[in-house]
């Protein structure tokens, strides 16, 4: 691509043909007479300024100037038409080419602002703008939609107004929809209504008729002219081959799919016949107009998600991606566009822009919204508003069919005979054993209205051999008048019959004597403060471990300063015995041996109901609950109890806290459930209880939210527990210390630094007036102020806070944990201060001790390895940097997850040794790997991703892709100076680095 400029003569001058092409405006105009226009030749020898199309080369040039812009383009003068092969790639390549401008300017030399017609009448622009030629002409049609910014002047050069103030009066003069002026895509509109926008065009050559519309279809072909009107029938053919072309090769790419379909679905048939024939059909008809929503309705567990599994398993292979979203909950709902954001590698701040994301995608997709079933929610806001896709709601709201375009389905239950054989199915007969049962199935099927969750429940039920099929009316008639007066009278119509199955498994657990049935209904509650989402049961093996160190001889505990495992009291928020005398019975926290069993055959008596569903990953049984008794599980408990399951759960997952080596491997897992527990109300937990003991559990998961990562979280529960317990920063009690730490460490992580140093230095004056120079907890405080020092670019005063600390702890042990971390972290001072020796020094000493008494896996081992690595880099012997971060990232590897933030951090470091090493591909490529996950799992705010965008750009521009090392670290600062102070070190270094950019890129005429 050539593009014309101005030279500070003011001679026009054309440049070479660009690849890497800088930002650009563009002409649109209608030619003149083949002779008035200047041309390729003419610029090339410095003529053609006395021809009359001179005087809009000169205003498009002058215009891009106001505008900033040091380029544009004409396609007069700026292609080679002798040069076949140039012309022919030129109008293949001319509507991306007016797509990518940076402004178009439409030049009417047919419109002046002010005219006197033959009458002598003065007549304003707007009667010559809508008779003017060019749009009339072929050519402009592409001019007109392709570009994002398009304005119009008259001959005098005078601006009239863009396509957007002008889109209804342009619509009414080309038929064009205003959507499509909009820029929408025009892959939604069909072949015969792009055809019909170029109907009444014309063109000088015949064949360019065909030829500019090539863009508007998205086809490229070669030129032949002379073929006449034989290019119109070679363009319908190459659009009907591309069509099919992208129908056989799109395929499934993305599978947002929360769980397979239940191996027990019956029937349906019909449905899913015609549900597929539905979706099928607006997969195929790329060019459809009307949104495709489909919505299934009817009562609770009837098998509406069941029925959407199955249809997305059956269309998948003709859809891009299938994507699913529950919608119960404004935050799930939410949390789910913000997942597909991430799985799409879309930017998103917001959940709005998620679902904008999605709508902009033009190939086939699916999206089911489940369980939209609040009558108080308008579901219209999760719509995506795109026409490529499909969208499948699911609600036990009847009045939601309304949202219906395509196809709305009433489930009823159902019919009789799939009721039977899921009934039969679910009970485990097989065709033999049903022989004269069915009578008694069909008796069952009527009493739950062939409802089919209940249906499995009751199979479930009768499959264990509680009773017989004959016997079951009688058992759920028994229990249901006894439970429709128990249950909450605000979910009679939400969960009646479903609820009464439910009740009737758990009447059986009451009923029976074994210790796994009274298990079994001490778990169902605690899984219930959870998400429903799989559990891993080792959570309650920590707990059991923890519980006896807890119950044992406390004089051994150190103090770690790498957890919030920081005082020797309880007022230190520390798990005691009162959190251990909390645990649920089946954990057995006195025992002296842990009995897995017992919690396994507790879960297996909730399987045989239905109640729960298990899985085994990696050797560890998850259990997980449908969400429908789910929230039977929780809404059967009457306000008492759901408080005493709450703190039976809360106590778990406290005491559980100090078995750092599960939380790191189960983290993914877990923190769903962590989130669901801290969602709760604060009266609903604290209620009678000690607020010291209860505010324990609290902070607690608090803390393995900010070892997650999940900052924002985190910042809303201490404002919530802060508030609720009247906790003010201004007057610190040395009982809430450790719940002051955490919110100072969360100030830290949420790049609120000077809040967190004003926080933490309180807080060293609180503990020095109440505790000796050497008392742990005092020293706990130090070294967290000292890291906020260090953050805080105050690294003097970390140096010198950091070496008394070290100097106290002298009296400890050499390799004891305390001891290590605060030499640990006084070589990172040192390191920052610029006294690299002694920060080696130290380091050295650190890992051969660290490496002496821990696992090679041990993340406090692999920590100061990490830190060493980055010592040797500092001190240019980078090879051995490389080493070391090599085998940590190799170790990490084999024990966390792809996402983990230690895994990251160190990826991160890794790819910075490389860089320094001169391997700049390998460490682009791990960094780019690491930016992609941190993008699909943190928000786009969170300091660990924007440190990794931070540093990728600076490499990026260093190998040469400087176009994009700009535009991402203009996008960098852009979120820094929103949530950073304005003299933030890392706001402060990224805005540094873009002005760089900025400077380098218009010094060498390369601004993006």
């Amino acid at each position: 691509m050539r593009l014309l400029k101005f030279d500070n003569d003011g001679s026009l001058s054309l440049t070479d043909d660009l690849q890497d092409v800088p930002s650009y405006a563009i002409l649109s105009h209608t030619w003149g007479a083949d002779s008035d226009e200047v041309n390729f030749d003419d610029i090339q020898h410095g003529s053609g300024m006395n021809k009359p199309s001179y005087a809009k080369i000169r205003f498009c040039g002058e215009q891009a100037r106001k505008d900033k812009l040091e380029y544009f383009w004409v396609d007069t003068c700026c292609i080679n038409k002798a040069n076949h092969t140039e012309y022919s790639e030129a109008i293949n390549s001319m509507f991306r080419w007016y797509r990518d401008a940076a402004h178009c300017y439409v030049y009417l030399s047919d419109v002046l602002v002010n005219s006197i017609d033959d009458d002598g009448v003065k007549r304003t622009w707007k009667v010559a703008f809508r008779k003017s030629r060019y749009f009339k002409r072929g050519w402009t049609l592409q001019e007109l939609l392709a570009p994002t910014s398009v304005e119009f002047f008259s001959q005098e050069g005078d601006r009239l107004g863009s396509k957007n103030t002008l889109e209804q009066q342009i619509h009414e003069i080309t038929g064009i929809p205003v959507v499509a002026l909009r820029n929408a895509p025009l892959s939604q509109f069909t072949v015969d209504e792009r055809m019909g926008w170029a109907a009444k065009r014309d063109t000088k050559k015949k064949e360019d008729k065909a030829y500019c519309l090539l863009g508007i279809f998205g086809v490229f072909m070669p030129l032949i002219y002379g073929e006449g009107e034989n290019a119109l029938v070679r363009l319908r053919e190459t659009i009907d081959k591309s069509r099919n072309s992208t129908s056989r090769e799109n395929g499934n790419i993305h599978w947002m799919v929360p769980r397979s379909s239940n191996a027990l679905f019956t029937g349906r048939e019909d449905i899913l016949d015609s549900l597929e024939k539905t979706v099928r059909a607006a997969a195929q008809d790329c060019w459809r107009t009307d949104p495709c929503c489909i919505v299934i309705s009817g009562l609770g567990g009837q098998g509406k998600s069941e029925i959407s599994l199955q249809l997305a398993q059956r269309v998948r292979s003709l859809l891009w991606g299938v994507f699913w979203v529950d919608v119960s909950t404004p935050s799930l709902a939410e949390n789910g566009y913000l997942d597909i954001a991430g799985l799409l590698q879309i930017s998103a701040s917001r959940w709005e822009d998620g679902r904008q994301g999605l709508a902009n995608i033009s190939k086939p997709w699916m999206l089911v919204l489940d369980n939209a079933d609040d009558p108080h929610v308008d579901y219209q806001a999760y719509f995506p508003p795109g026409l490529c896709g499909v969208v499948v709601l699911t609600s036990r709201n009847a009045d939601c069919q309304q949202y219906a375009t395509a196809d709305a389905v009433a489930l009823e239950g159902l019919p009789i005979d799939e009721a039977t054989e899921l009934l039969l199915k679910a009970a485990g007969f097989t065709h033999d054993q049903r022989s004269g049962l069915e009578d008694d199935a069909l008796g069952v099927a009527a009493l739950l209205q062939s409802h089919a969750l209940a249906l499995i429940q009751a199979g479930a039920y009768v499959g264990r051999g509680h009773c017989t099929l004959g016997e079951y009316p009688e058992v759920y008639e028994r229990q249901r008048k006894r439970l429709l007066g128990f249950r909450p009278t605000q979910a009679q119509s939400r969960y009646r019959d479903v609820y009464a199955t439910f009740e009737a498994s758990v009447g059986t657990l009451q009923a029976s004597e074994t210790q796994s049935s009274r298990d079994a209904l001490e778990l169902l509650p605690l899984l219930a403060v959870c998400g429903p989402n799989h559990i891993p049961l080792l959570l309650f093996e920590s707990a059991w471990r923890e519980a006896q160190r807890i119950s044992g001889d406390q004089s051994d505990y150190h103090y770690d300063y790498h957890s919030d495992d920081q005082s020797d009291d309880v007022h230190d928020l520390e798990p005691s015995t009162w959190h251990v005398s909390r645990l649920p019975l089946l954990i057995q926290a006195y025992e002296d041996a842990w009995d897995s069993i017992r919690l396994v055959e507790a879960v297996n008596a909730l399987k045989v109901f239905a109640l729960v569903s298990t899985s085994v990953n990696n050797e560890h049984m998850l259990v997980s609950m449908h969400p429908l008794v789910h929230a039977w599980a929780r809404d059967r408990q009457h306000e008492q109890q759901q408080h005493a399951s709450w703190i039976a759960m809360g106590c778990v997952v406290a005491v559980s806290r100090s078995d750092g080596a599960m939380w790191r491997v189960h983290g993914r897992q877990l923190r769903p459930h962590l989130q669901a527990i801290t969602s709760w109300e604060m009266r609903s937990a604290f209620q009678s209880e000690p607020n010291v003991d209860v505010a324990c559990i609290w902070t607690k998961c608090g803390w393995l939210l900010q070892a997650m990562g999940d900052d924002k979280t985190l910042f809303i529960l201490l404002n919530r527990l802060c508030s609720y317990l009247g906790l003010d920063e201004s007057a610190i009690d040395t009982v809430w210390v450790n719940l002051f730490n955490l919110k100072a460490q969360n100030h830290l992580d949420c790049g609120r630094i000077k809040d967190a140093v004003q926080l933490l230095e309180k807080l060293v004056q609180t503990r020095e007036h109440a505790l000796t120079e050497d008392h742990p907890s005092r020293l706990v405080s130090q070294y967290i102020l000292a890291t906020a020092y260090r953050v805080d670019g105050q690294v003097q005063d970390a140096v010198k806070l950091l070496e008394e600390v070290v100097r106290i702890s002298q009296t400890l042990a050499e390799d004891q944990p305390d001891r290590l971390a605060s030499q640990h972290e006084l070589a990172r001072a040192y390191q920052a201060d610029g006294q690299l020796n002694k920060a080696l020094q130290l380091l050295e000493e650190v890992v051969r001790l660290r490496s002496q008494i821990l696992a090679e896996d041990h993340p406090d081992r692999l920590s100061s390895q990490h830190a060493l690595a980055l010592a040797y880099q500092a001190d240019e012997q980078v090879e051995k940097a490389v080493s070391l971060l090599e085998e940590v990232v190799r170790i990490q590897a084999q024990m966390l997850a792809e996402d983990h933030p230690d895994q990251l951090a160190s990826q991160h470091g890794l790819a910075r040794a490389y860089q320094a090493n001169g391997q700049v591909e390998k460490a682009v490529q791990l960094l780019e790997e690491v930016v992609q996950i941190q993008a699909q799992m943190l928000a786009e705010d969170h300091s660990n991703r924007l440190t990794s965008e931070h540093l990728l750009c600076t490499m990026l521009w260093k190998t040469g892709q400087r176009s994009r090392a700009l535009k991402m670290m203009r996008n960098v600062v852009e979120i820094r100076r929103r949530v950073l102070d304005h003299d933030h070190p890392k706001r402060t270094l990224s805005e540094e680095w873009l002005d760089y950019f900025e400077d380098e890129s218009s010094k060498w005429g390369q601004v993006a």
